[in-house]
């Protein structure tokens, strides 16, 4: 193809030669060039500008990256059912008996609020370990005795509380008896 061109080009070069480019068209282009360059930002802020960019899009990437593994690490913490789910159950169970224990125990916290203080610091720092044991299962080799120990923390929990509540009617029991003695004197 180009053999063909270039055949056409030496038979027809006195057709080409006998037109000559307008005066001043040369200049015309060169300063049309040069416009086009001025319009045309500069090297340095495209480079400046894609660095902005690349750090907006690695700083993306890092947090989109930490809300992942953030969730993930949340849900593998709180999913005992995955684990098992008997167990899951058992937990749930007592875990809302324990919440009905301390609000039985709350009540006398505006009649006897040392005493209300002393059983809740029991109670407290035994569920601090049910908290380290939970923050815990999901670094656990044995996940299952994790639950298990777990478990047995709620159930002590619910003891101690059947504890606490049975020394706090006692109290008003002998306190009743009290004051009805002092009333027949």
């Amino acid at each position: 193809m180009s053999e063909k061109l270039e055949n056409f080009i030496k038979s027809n070069r006195k057709q080409f030669d006998e037109f000559e480019a307008p005066e001043g068209i040369w200049s015309r282009i060169e300063v049309e060039l040069d416009e086009q360059i001025e319009k045309k930002p500069s090297k340095h802020l495209e480079i400046l500008s894609l660095s902005w960019v690349k750090i907006a899009a690695t700083i993306t990437l890092v947090v989109t990256t930490g809300l992942l593994l953030w969730q993930y690490q949340k849900t593998s913490v709180a999913d005992i059912s995955r684990i098992n789910p008997q167990l899951a159950k058992q937990q749930y169970y007592y875990t809302s008996v324990i919440q009905e224990k301390q609000d039985e125990l709350k009540q006398i916290k505006k009649k006897d609020p040392a005493l209300y203080e002393e059983f809740s610091s029991e109670i407290n720092a035994i569920e601090e370990n049910y908290l380290k044991l939970k923050n815990n299962l999901s670094t656990s080799p044995n996940r299952e005795k994790t639950v298990k120990a777990m478990i047995q923390n709620l159930q002590i929990q619910i003891q101690i509380l059947n504890e606490q509540l049975l020394i706090i009617d006692r109290v008003n029991q002998i306190k009743k008896e009290y004051k009805d003695e002092t009333k027949s004197i």
